[in-house]
């Protein structure tokens, strides 16, 4: 089981961006009209507007394909060995969770969240030796790799099209990014007997991020998202950058709930000289995602 690490500022704008969202919502459920997001929608059967209504809350999960190549240096000058996560530990046993949500405090000026979580564990024996940190994995170690990569976003968004077909709006916000990585194995050596190496590693990589969003009427109950984001920065003991494309179709067969499918695009790419992480991440994942929509 991947270790859950105390409470951080990503997990805090976790809860409060949740909290946020229920609040919202049970303030949308009770007044009946939309604030600041344009008129209530005629006749009671008629589904509220993803575009022209207060906001909305996606809740779903992706089957994605990843590419993870990770570093962790020892303490001395050497680098260590650059692995090919899902090549050496695959994808057998894995979460998959994401959460999106956008409010209309106006018409044009919106509150934009996102939450994804994934997590995977597998183990596998090495043909090749690795150095994670100052711990060398022999050949033939039998080894169990740990994953779990946690994003957070909060952004705020500017819509300079609005209309009760299109919106399309810019934002401009932080991207937080949690990635802790456990290579455990239990080795046997002449001089030092059997002992347990390894051990967890993590990152956390703050980076700004600039994005535009668009949403399409494309029928009476069907609607077009798409947005790109991103962000590059160097500035201290982190050089990262990142992108985020993403492109979906919102069906809504009732007045608030509706279902989506769509496909997604994420990498980030960081350099990091810290106490607790020395090395490199590139991490990217991309495939279809399902989801069901709340509007409000």
């Amino acid at each position: 089981m991947l270790r859950r690490r105390p409470t951080t500022p990503a997990r805090i704008a976790t809860l409060a961006s949740a909290a946020l969202a229920s609040a919202v919502m049970g303030a949308a459920a009770s007044a009946g009209e939309p604030a600041g997001g344009g008129p209530a929608p005629s006749g009671g059967d008629a589904p509220v507007s993803l575009i022209e209504g207060r906001g909305f809350l996606s809740v779903g999960t992706f089957a994605n394909s990843t590419a993870l190549d990770i570093r962790l240096d020892p303490s001395t000058s050497l680098p260590g060995t650059e692995i090919d996560w899902d090549q050496r530990f695959g994808l057998e046993h894995s979460k998959r969770f994401r959460l999106d949500g956008l409010w209309r405090f106006t018409p044009k000026h919106h509150l934009r969240v996102l939450y994804t979580d994934y997590s995977q564990t597998d183990s596998a024996t090495l043909a090749s030796e690795i150095q994670w940190g100052d711990d060398l994995f022999p050949v033939n170690a039998q080894v169990t790799g740990t994953l779990g990569f946690e994003v957070i976003e909060a952004a705020y968004e500017y819509a300079f099209v609005t209309s009760d077909r299109a919106e399309i709006a810019g934002s401009v916000g932080l991207h937080y990014t949690t990635l802790e990585a456990r290579l455990a194995a239990t080795v046997t050596s002449p001089t030092t007997g059997t002992r347990s190496i390894g051990g967890p590693r993590s990152v956390d990589a703050p980076l700004p991020v600039v994005g535009l969003r668009g949403m399409w009427r494309i029928g009476d109950r069907v609607y077009l998202d798409a947005q790109a984001q991103y962000f590059s920065l160097a500035i201290d003991d982190i050089k990262g950058s990142l992108y985020n494309y993403r492109a979906a179709l919102i069906w809504q067969p009732t007045r608030r709930v509706g279902i989506g499918a769509g496909y997604d695009a994420f990498g980030v790419d960081v350099d990091l000289r810290q106490d607790d992480f020395r090395g490199k991440v590139d991490w990217v994942y991309r495939g279809p995602q399902v989801f069901v929509t709340v509007a409000f």
